[in-house]
């Protein structure tokens, strides 16, 4: 396991707007399901001698119902011997952001976060799950449905009101567009030799609504999110910029047909 022990200052935007948002008319938007179980994400680098078997834990959680998976490969190994080929610097800012908010300063590979408030290595399955329940257990009563839909060349996010009003806090809904699945051939560094996949690495990661507590709906033209290199979207209910994660859902882009 790798460690940074410390963290940058100051505000920095995670990702540009690239579409907005159209809120629907009058009419009350539909209801979603469930809540998701968990989002999970992973902080990971090709780099990172430790991270391939958090890299395949986090595919075989992504295969479960419930849970929304997503890998972000950071950039501050890169000096290391091998650039990573999907790393960016707003992926470690958003890591960073997280250790901001939570007052710990940690910043790790591989590093899972889970529900955006629980942060454990991303290679101990058991650490993962019990994260997951003591999530779950902190957030059971500001859960909040979000579903994704296509409606034409038109993606649809809706997001439902808040279980409570007295538990509402204002929330970001962000998009993420990301792969399926992407293989890379390690040439330098820690893993030369290897070819190693990574599941849902983030592309995108775009504030596209703002949520206060209201049933809402968003959309977005799927012809722009197809262009944006990924195959699968995920949209994340998030209170500020790197708080708890209240809802989630994900699309396929290839269930569309088009």
């Amino acid at each position: 396991m790798k460690f940074l022990t410390s963290i940058g200052s100051g505000a920095i935007v995670v990702a540009l707007v690239l579409v907005v948002p159209v809120l629907s008319g009058l009419a009350e938007p539909p209801q979603p399901g469930r809540p998701t179980d968990a989002v999970i994400e992973l902080f990971t680098s090709q780099g990172c001698s430790s991270c391939p078997p958090a890299d395949q834990l986090l595919g075989e959680l992504a295969e479960r119902p419930g849970i929304v998976a997503l890998s972000y490969s950071v950039d501050y190994w890169n000096y290391l011997g091998w650039r990573d080929t999907l790393s960016s610097a707003s992926n470690s800012e958003r890591q960073r952001e997280y250790a901001r908010a939570r007052g710990d300063g940690r910043v790790y590979t591989p590093q899972v976060v889970v529900d955006g408030i629980i942060h454990v290595n991303g290679s101990d399955e058991n650490a993962i799950k019990q994260a997951m329940r003591d999530s779950s257990r902190r957030l059971a009563n500001v859960k909040v449905p979000v579903s994704m839909r296509a409606d034409g060349s038109t993606l649809v996010i809706d997001v439902a009101a808040a279980p409570e009003p007295s538990h509402t806090r204002a929330g970001t809904v962000w998009l993420v567009v990301a792969k399926e699945k992407e293989t890379v051939a390690i040439t330098r560094g820690e893993n030369r030799g290897r070819n190693l996949s990574y599941h849902h690495p983030v592309r995108e990661l775009s504030p596209v609504g703002m949520w206060k507590g209201e049933a809402m709906t968003l959309r977005l033209p799927l012809k722009d999110l197809k262009a944006m290199g990924g195959d699968c979207l995920m949209a994340l209910l998030q209170v500020e910029d790197a708080g708890p994660i209240l809802g989630a859902a994900e699309y396929e882009l290839a269930a569309d047909g088009t």
